[in-house]
């Protein structure tokens, strides 16, 4: 994982995300309205960092737990080393997003370095998928105006978070979907593939959120900001598939 030297921005979020929620979660994607399996509303179940060793079991868990469909940001360099992965989160119905090509700190390097992080990543899931991503979350959630302009170039909309499960800190898989269970309807949870915990705690999170009538929500553009903590607003939201 290439997050430790971000420890603090990471920890950061996560306690802004655990003062400022209340729970409610969701399930299998599904009806909606009325008193339907879906009334609760949507959340965004959603995995960084593959696709890796462990990304087949990740998606024979979200179908065991009912088909439930996810968003997986992948890093470029693995994409391109495992183009049979790639296709497979595809072929399963999910969301491909772009979470550049070796998981640097954006903000910190020089704007044409930036931007070919972005590029290169798309370039590689259009080759392998042909559709190129339409959704990009920045490594840490470091972002600033360059990096949403660099995603706006390529047709893509910005996606942070609104809970951060901090899956990558050891935790175990029953805290993991407790955090991820403190989501709000439109919510967008934030996991991370290549971890088993993670894996286990899967069937946890989609039980939870059916417990409240919400189902697993697809990401779409949000007219109005999302706070995914004090300081920093996106424009996305999850919504039925």
């Amino acid at each position: 994982m290439k997050r430790r030297g971000m420890t603090r921005i990471w920890l950061g979020a996560a306690l802004a995300t655990v003062m400022s929620l209340v729970t409610a979660p969701s399930a299998a994607h599904g009806d909606s309205g009325g008193g339907g399996r879906c009334s609760g509303g949507y959340a965004a179940i959603t995995f960084d960092d593959g696709p890796t060793a462990d990304t087949p079991a990740y998606l024979e868990a979200l179908r065991d737990a009912g088909d439930v469909r996810a968003t997986f940001f992948v890093l470029g360099s693995r994409a391109a080393e495992r183009p049979e992965l790639t296709r497979l989160i595809a072929e399963d119905g999910h969301r491909i997003g772009n979470h550049t090509y070796t998981h640097p700190n954006l903000v910190a390097l020089d704007p044409a370095a930036a931007f070919a992080e972005l590029r290169d990543t798309s370039r590689v899931v259009r080759r392998q998928t042909d559709r190129a991503p339409r959704l990009f979350r920045p490594p840490f959630g470091s972002t600033d105006a360059r990096t949403r302009q660099d995603a706006a170039r390529l047709g893509m909309t910005e996606v942070i978070w609104t809970v951060d499960t901090v899956d990558w800190s050891g935790i175990s898989a029953d805290t993991i979907a407790a955090n991820a269970l403190t989501v709000r309807p439109g919510g967008i949870i934030l996991l991370h593939d290549g971890l088993r915990t993670t894996l286990d705690a899967i069937p946890k999170i989609v039980a939870g959120l059916a417990e409240r009538k919400m189902c697993a929500g697809r990401i779409v553009y949000s007219k109005e900001p999302v706070q995914a903590w004090p300081g920093l607003t996106f424009h996305a939201k999850a919504a039925r598939w």
